[in-house]
């Protein structure tokens, strides 16, 4: 049976363990969120994942990638987007990254932060607007090759006399940045990520078999650090096994696609005119009917 769409915390997790084993410390909570991550990476189905894109600020060859990516769809570039809309948010982006350092601090500090966070809000529903421009539809945006260089231009030293070197933008991953050909400008990034609540907290498909894997992998995860933990009897080898379980199940109802997925992959592969050279096009109507002209 195929997933919902709908998603729940893993605060809901966290619940369920101290409803039902009545821990008598805290101590596991912060721990527990991470563990919700692995659990979710060992369960490994693209279903749970969300699409997401962004613009980021290349400088100096190289920008970081976004803290929630899982993995990289494609990198493109929109030369097309005029220079003040290019300024505006650039500045906005540097402001968001102070903003959330500003609310970073007060929370840790157990200081009020409800302004920042509403002018940080207002500021993202602009960033918005403006990353709009890179992506509409009518935009002149080109993909970035993945570079095959084994002398990639982000890594060459000020100076070097390949600088000058004649070949079409490309970029590399390294190192936790995206590394490009060029200097400066923004590129448009189109990527997966674990989805996450407003706490950041991992969301988790509201589905039986997911919640009852977090659940025992998360608990198996305490009795590893804590046996005095163990609960009625229930030790890690018991807990093991019912996480092994729950996970297989998960993975199973993860990647059972609907009808919809299931009409996409037909379009995508039963063609009498392969869908080559895709990557140049963003991959855009990949899942489109073919129509013959019979006439």
């Amino acid at each position: 049976m195929a997933l919902n769409s709908k998603t729940i915390s893993s605060k809901t997790i966290i619940r369920k363990i101290f409803r039902d084993l009545k821990p008598k410390n805290d101590n596991w909570i912060d721990d527990a969120i991470e563990w919700v991550g692995e659990a979710l990476e060992h369960i490994g189905s693209a279903s749970q994942l969300i699409q997401k894109q962004c613009v980021l600020t290349v400088a100096n060859h190289k920008v970081l990638l976004p803290t929630d990516l899982y993995y990289i769809n494609q990198v493109a570039i929109n030369n097309s987007v005029s220079p003040t809309t290019s300024k505006e948010l650039d500045t906005l982006i540097t402001k968001v990254g102070d903003l959330k350092t500003q609310i970073k601090s007060a929370q840790d500090d157990g200081l009020e932060y409800s302004t920042t966070a509403s002018v940080l809000h207002e500021i993202n529903s602009r960033i918005v607007v403006l990353e709009n421009v890179y992506f509409k539809e009518d935009s002149s945006m080109q993909p970035l090759q993945y570079g095959a260089s084994t002398f990639h231009r982000s890594m060459h030293c000020e100076g070097c006399v390949n600088e000058n070197a004649q070949y079409e933008d490309t970029y590399i991953i390294d190192d936790g940045y995206i590394k490009t050909s060029f200097v400066s400008g923004n590129i448009c990034l189109s990527y997966q990520a674990f989805p996450l609540d407003d706490n950041c907290y991992p969301l988790v498909p509201d589905d039986i078999s997911f919640r009852e894997a977090m659940f025992w992998y998360v608990y198996k995860k305490i009795l590893l650090g804590n046996p005095q933990f163990k609960n009625n009897g229930i030790d890690y080898n018991f807990a093991d096994q019912k996480w092994k379980y729950y996970c297989t199940q998960a993975r199973n109802a993860a990647n059972f696609p609907d009808i919809d997925k299931y009409e996409s992959f037909m379009n995508q592969w039963v063609r009498l005119i392969p869908n080559i050279n895709r990557h140049d096009l963003l991959f855009e109507q990949m899942n489109t009917r073919e129509n013959l002209n019979r006439s």
